[in-house]
């Protein structure tokens, strides 16, 4: 039992039977102008009603037939890899919605309750003064992308953390509390990322795996696409794609090292993506992301063994980002610099005159300082 009192009450509020959405569609999609569903899956269960499986199934879910009406609707309940530690991922995007009362007190105590949570590293909350996906009022929370918003969607809410927003969660346990067991929240779309840095399975390595079918789901093979230059690389970073997100699955490999600007560096990431459409996404995956990266395409991405730090991400990606962004002060400022350098005297007066306080936000990361060793 969570020790931390409801703002609000923080109480489950009825969910009103508006639960038969659309589920071949992103959570841009569903609802008005692309707002999450709201409520848990559809119907109830047909006893007995499921898929058998032996062994780990081949497309790392659990099928279940549930009533819809008059319908019967199959929902998808995605599996952990049994044969992978939780620790060789990271989660690197997440959103929930969950009922929510839209009075200007119910915001403030829960805007409150979120910047009191432990492990959250959440700051202050700045209204923005318009929407959010589909939201028609929304909150920005600290300095990391998450975001809030509310109103306007069949009386629910949105919690948002992007990536950085991600990383700069220390214990997820307090969040989870919240919105799973006080708020009755669900997730609505989860982002599990595994990075490669030596680049020992790169983007060539996965398109001829599924050329060989290793990221068949249950005997459908899933549509690809490419972007990035295939036909003559040239070092700018190349992305394939294998799913659709709008059937909530899809997984994205891409170059990130030389998408950051750096040409023919190894690094390539390895990302899935788990919508609410048709499926059911467990709480569980924030704390065990890399059994379920590794179980969302067991036989291509049984290699995810190693243990991921999200400090090392952070400082592989601050050292690329430092460097680009020094090539690209040369090539803007270089000639600039020379002449000050007549001018000023020393380098030390041009310094004092090209510096300003603070830092680029390529450079603002939500661990310590990345770019010490």
């Amino acid at each position: 039992m969570s020790q931390h009192k409801n703002p609000q009450q923080l109480t489950k509020q009825p969910v009103e039977d508006s639960r038969a959405s659309a589920t071949a569609r992103t959570e841009r999609e569903a609802r008005t102008h692309g707002a999450d569903d709201l409520g848990d899956s559809p119907g109830g269960v047909i006893p007995g009603e499921s898929y058998p499986s032996t062994g780990f199934p081949e497309g790392g879910e659990r099928y279940e037939i549930f009533a819809r009406g008059k319908r019967a609707c199959i929902v998808a309940h995605p599996l952990p890899h049994p044969a992978v530690e939780g620790y060789t991922a990271l989660t690197d995007y997440f959103n929930c919605t969950f009922p929510f009362k839209n009075t200007h007190q119910d915001v403030r105590n829960l805007l409150d309750h979120l910047l009191r949570l432990p492990g959250l590293n959440i700051s202050h909350a700045k209204n923005r003064g318009k929407g959010f996906n589909g939201y028609e009022r929304s909150y920005d929370l600290g300095d990391f992308g998450a975001r809030f918003g509310y109103a306007g969607q069949a009386g629910t809410a949105l919690l948002s953390l992007p990536g950085q927003a991600c990383a700069a969660v220390c214990d997820w346990q307090p969040l989870v509390e919240l919105l799973r067991d006080q708020l009755g929240a669900r997730i609505t779309r989860w982002d599990g990322a595994v990075d490669d840095f030596a680049g020992t399975h790169p983007v060539d390595w996965a398109v001829e795996r599924y050329i060989a079918g290793d990221f068949t789901n249950g005997g459908n093979k899933p549509s690809c696409r490419q972007a990035g230059n295939w036909i003559d690389p040239d070092g700018t970073g190349r992305t394939f794609y294998i799913g659709k997100r709008q059937n909530g699955k899809m997984l994205r490999v891409y170059e990130k090292g030389m998408q950051a600007g750096h040409k023919q560096h190894p690094w390539v990431r390895y990302e899935v993506e788990l919508h609410n459409v048709d499926r059911k996404v467990p709480w569980d995956v924030l704390f065990n992301p890399g059994q379920y990266v590794a179980g969302a395409y067991p036989k291509a991405l049984a290699w995810v063994t190693d243990e991921m730090s999200r400090i090392r991400t952070i400082r592989e990606e601050s050292g690329l980002a430092y460097q680009h962004l020094v090539q690209c002060a040369s090539n803007a400022y270089g000639p600039l610099v020379n002449v000050m350098l007549e001018v000023e005297g020393s380098p030390e007066a041009v310094v004092k005159k090209l510096s300003r306080p603070g830092a680029p936000s390529r450079l603002i990361y939500p661990i310590g300082k990345p770019l010490q060793g």
